[in-house]
């Protein structure tokens, strides 16, 4: 019987491990700066007192385009910074996406705020782009843009 346990952990255990090493690829596409979401133990906050809440503390938040799925991740301080429009390799670990940027010898950590799916994304953005650009042609008639010249 331990044999068979045995081999069965062996078998299994290269699996396990080319799971935690897979990767995934995604552009990071949008960034904005948003207030920090507080830490995930709100009772420990709570007790600490007010010294521990920190008011207009501002972190960034990313939009990250993969291939089936779309993700908006915040930073849990002001500092962790991306670079927009690159390739970069990341992957999941409990609640939150871990990227390593710009060659560093650590992952930064960020926390998952939203995730959607690829094609319903790519629709959203089709019909935000469309209001956006029916917004500027309705404010720019052809009688303000002869006004204008």
């Amino acid at each position: 019987m331990k044999h068979i346990v045995m081999t069965i952990l062996l078998l299994t255990s290269p699996a396990v491990l080319l799971a935690q090493a897979h990767r995934e690829q995604g552009t990071i596409v949008r960034m904005r700066m948003t207030e920090c979401m507080g830490p995930q133990h709100g009772f420990i906050t709570a007790m600490s007192g007010p010294a521990a809440v920190q008011a207009n503390v501002l972190c960034p938040e990313y939009v990250l385009v993969a291939d089936k799925v779309v993700y908006v991740i915040t930073g849990k301080s002001s500092d962790q910074l991306i670079p927009l429009a690159e390739t970069t390799y990341f992957h999941l670990q409990k609640n939150e996406l871990l990227i390593r940027i710009d060659d560093s010898t650590k992952e930064s950590r960020f926390r998952i705020k939203a995730m959607v799916l690829r094609p319903e994304w790519d629709r959203s953005e089709m019909l935000r782009e469309a209001e956006a650009s029916a917004m500027v042609s309705h404010h720019l008639g052809p009688a303000s843009a002869r006004d204008e010249q």
